[in-house]
């Protein structure tokens, strides 16, 4: 009876080790600035939304599970709120961008987005949802792809782009 008390503990052990010692999907870290600055989508110079300096936005390239830690900073004169389209929000759907579920983040404060692409692949992308500013820019594209070691059952594309599409008043600034 000894035998079987000392092997029933030793895999009581084993199995609350091999309980705690978890590996964790790996993250990414962004730090974003929003402020104004001089565009030209129509070959005329306007006042549109920049992150980071950028027109449109920086580019996301992650792969499928890994969390993306995305801090973002509103240097504008108004509340500022990002909306990520298509991809799944689990656990933290208050974070999608849709006022009311999302609290703007007031001029001059921070944000931090945490987003878990998990079991997600493909191309997606990011816009403000506020008081047009998707007419000022402040949008860009974010890629999921697959992990190296699970096949996807179709080839690898030829080539890969992004390709955004905004709408643009000439003339006029997004607040007109």
């Amino acid at each position: 009876m000894g035998w079987w008390l000392k092997y029933c503990g030793l895999w009581t052990i084993m199995t609350i080790i091999v309980s705690l010692v978890q590996a964790e999907d790996p993250y990414r870290f962004f730090d974003w600035r929003v402020t104004y600055g001089n565009i030209y989508p129509l070959g005329i110079p306007q006042r549109g939304i920049l992150i980071n300096g950028q027109f449109p936005g920086p580019e996301i390239y992650s792969v499928t599970n890994d969390n993306l830690i995305i801090n973002v900073h509103n240097d504008l004169d108004e509340p500022f709120l990002l909306s990520w389209n298509g991809v799944q929000l689990r656990k933290n759907s208050y974070q999608d961008g849709v006022y009311g579920t999302t609290c703007p983040i007031p001029p001059g404060k921070n944000y931090t987005y945490v987003i878990q692409v998990k079991d997600q692949i493909g191309s997606f992308f990011y816009f403000p949802s506020l008081a047009f500013h998707k007419a000022a820019g402040a949008f860009g594209g974010l890629r999921v792809l697959s992990r190296p070691r699970i096949p996807v059952p179709f080839p690898e594309p030829a080539g890969d782009f992004t390709f955004l599409i905004g709408d643009w008043y000439s003339h006029h600034d997004h607040k007109d």
